[in-house]
């Protein structure tokens, strides 16, 4: 957990940006910077490749995210597109164009970057399928590749086959290569030599980027260090070239409580922190430690918040009839005590979860807050009671209409939250007269479990995004992930099953269909606002709780600050400086 979000760090360290043009917001920066000095960051692992399209390792994107640009980036907040080495950009009426109109910048040696690189990245790594992390899977709509077209050397139009909402979202992982370095290095005639460009052993001079650092020097297993890219094409309101920072150093540290250690020292200067040294560490700075400690509302979807659900499948044909009532679903969310497991679980240093679109992003639907049931006991039991559950036999556990306590195997995982969620919700449970049997799984094989329908109630968290629809495979009826309802989908042709879906899936499955083809975000919110609205009242997930991102850094660096209570908004390319 602690290696993702050191990921997501530096990529918020590396995705924002606030202007279309060069020169970046002035609240950015309020006074005019210092210019200089040096950030050290933790580095989970030693990077194998600098070839991103080579490689699936967390480090290689947490250097390489600092050296290269996107045609779009993403704005950390509120995760919605924001122009990037594509200036502009134009959508036909029909959805199904979109011209890139390009930035006028330079490689990092100087070479002029154009339409030629995109094209050639798109050719040869995005769209190769012989390159391991290729972006073939993102940009297939329909069962059919996008197509690009050169247009002129500052200009590329991309062909969907269909409209597809999320589209400038998918291009900010498609970082663009330099064809006049790499092209040379490629076998026509056997693609998949792609992956063997940019190994650790590439004299780092070669290795060249838009982004606003550089790779200075790799010292195999110990550091990756970075230095100002001089061509980099943001500036401030003084006229200063960004980024205002020389280097970044980053230092290659497996262990997470060594990094702790070194934070701590002052070796690092940012940290993620669990919640468990939240307080000590708080205190220290309260006391004048060298480091400020916070926590602030997530901003990143993944992973999701833990989801409890039941398998609307069961074999039990009782316990199948009784997950599909709404009232039974709703009776479970009622005992569900959010706030005791933020409190104990947590250590205070969580957020409800939203279902699960958080509430920084863009497409988050307040109205959850409205619907979404607290924790009641008494209501929990007058839901039951309606259901026909009653005790009948006087053990204190209610009976199934066969007269069976009414017992269900609960399966989540090993995590030790997980685990700990898992025992505060079946002692609630045992109040209002349900047993659970807790089974704790691998993560490696519960998923298998999860998707054969091998389960009854669960507990789990996906990896999910800022926009519904690239999730849609979880949250949409007859999706590949939808395992809580399997049968909506055929196992042979993987085609919906309407006829097996519940009325409400049935409007769900189509939400997703228009926010799909539909290109206007406010129009697709309108579409994610009902959706979520649905599984508020439906509750086919109860949604548990999401934690807060804890950080801390040291107080010599200047210019990270907490948006709106969502944070930190660390810019190390745009706006970071050593004090």
């Amino acid at each position: 957990m602690k290696k993702f979000f050191m990921l997501l760090f530096v990529m918020i360290l590396a995705f924002i940006m606030f202007a279309e043009d060069f020169v970046v917001a002035d609240w950015l920066t309020p006074e005019k910077p210092k210019m200089g000095g040096e950030v050290n960051l933790a580095l989970s692992g030693a990077p194998d490749s600098f070839n991103l399209y080579g490689t699936f390792f967390t480090p290689a994107f947490s250097v390489m995210v600092h050296v290269l640009n996107p045609l779009i980036d993403l704005q950390a907040v509120y995760q919605q597109p924001e122009p990037a080495l594509a200036e502009s950009w134009d959508i036909s009426e029909d959805g199904k164009e979109v011209i890139f109109h390009l930035r006028d910048v330079k490689w990092s040696d100087g070479h002029p970057f154009s339409a030629d690189d995109v094209m050639f990245t798109l050719k040869y790594f995005a769209m190769n399928e012989k390159a391991i992390n290729n972006a073939i899977p993102r940009l297939t709509i329909g069962g059919e590749l996008v197509k690009w077209e050169k247009i002129d050397d500052m200009t590329v139009k991309a062909i969907l086959p269909e409209p597809f909402g999320p589209f400038l979202m998918t291009l900010s992982h498609v970082k663009i290569f330099p064809e006049h370095v790499l092209e040379p290095l490629i076998d026509k005639n056997d693609l998949s030599s792609v992956n063997f460009i940019w190994t650790t052993n590439t004299p780092v001079n070669q290795i060249v980027g838009t982004g606003p650092f550089m790779i200075e020097q790799y010292v195999t297993d110990q550091k990756v260090v970075l230095k100002k890219n001089p061509n980099y094409w943001k500036v401030d309101k003084w006229g200063n070239r960004l980024p205002y920072i020389e280097r970044i150093n980053f230092i290659v540290i497996p262990d997470a409580e060594v990094t702790m250690a070194k934070f701590m020292t002052g070796e690092v200067d940012f940290a993620v922190l669990d919640p468990k040294d939240y307080p000590t560490l708080k205190s220290k700075e309260l006391s004048g430690a060298p480091f400020t400690i916070f926590a602030a509302e997530p901003v990143n979807p993944t992973p999701s918040p833990f989801h409890i659900t039941f398998n609307l499948d069961a074999k039990d044909p009782e316990l199948r009839k009784l997950f599909r009532e709404d009232d039974f679903r709703r009776a479970m969310e009622y005992a569900l005590d959010r706030d005791r497991i933020i409190e104990e679980v947590y250590n205070t240093l969580a957020v409800y979860g939203g279902t699960p679109t958080l509430p920084s992003n863009f497409f988050y639907n307040p109205k959850i807050e409205e619907i979404r049931r607290p924790y009641d006991l008494d209501k929990a039991s007058e839901l039951l009671d309606k259901l026909g559950l009653k005790d009948t036999d006087k053990d204190g556990i209610r009976n199934l209409p066969s007269g069976k306590n009414f017992e269900v195997v609960f399966l989540t995982t090993t995590a030790q939250q997980a685990q700990e969620i898992a025992y505060i919700f079946s002692e609630d449970v045992k109040k209002i007269g349900i047993k659970l049997h807790l089974q704790f799984l691998d993560t490696s094989v519960i998923m298998e479990t999860l998707l054969a329908g091998n389960f009854e109630m669960s507990m789990y968290a996906f990896g999910n995004q800022p926009d519904p629809q690239l999730r849609k495979e979880i949250w949409q009826p007859s999706g590949p992930l939808y395992y809580n309802h399997i049968s909506t989908k055929d196992p042979k042709t993987g085609k919906p099953v309407f006829e097996n879906m519940l009325d409400w899936e049935l409007e769900v499955y189509e939400l997703f269909e228009k926010g799909q083809t539909t290109m206007d975000p406010q129009e697709r919110k309108k579409y994610y606002d009902r959706w979520q609205e649905i599984y508020a009242d439906k509750v086919p997930y109860i949604f548990v709780c999401k934690p807060m991102d804890i950080w801390g850094w040291n107080k010599r660096i200047g210019n990270v600050y907490q948006l709106n209570g969502n944070g930190p908004v660390v810019y190390s390319y745009q706006t970071i400086f050593v004090k």
